[in-house]
């Protein structure tokens, strides 16, 4: 358990929206669980409008970091936001 925990460390966003506000707009903590939704509700809820319409935000991420430096857990947002809508571009 402890060597899950260390996994998903640095990669689990526990949705506490502290991150917010972003000033691209995106809504953070959304994007951030697309992987865990596709997972749970399958590859169809990748093509719902609503999930679109939050991933095409994504896409503006500028790398800015204002959302790191507000993240109690420290974590590498932009970057997961970048692998998410790649993952999700793919579907």
């Amino acid at each position: 358990m402890e060597e899950i925990g260390r996994a998903f460390d640095k990669s689990f966003c526990r949705r506490c929206d502290y991150c917010q506000p972003c000033p691209a707009e995106i809504p953070i903590q959304f994007v951030m669980g697309v992987r865990s939704m596709v997972k749970r509700a399958g590859v169809e809820i990748a093509q719902s409008p609503m999930l679109r319409n939050t991933l095409e935000k994504a896409a503006n991420c500028t790398e800015c970091g204002d959302c790191m430096e507000r993240c109690p857990y420290g974590l590498p947002i932009p970057e997961i936001i970048k692998t998410n809508f790649g993952l999700a571009q793919k579907l």
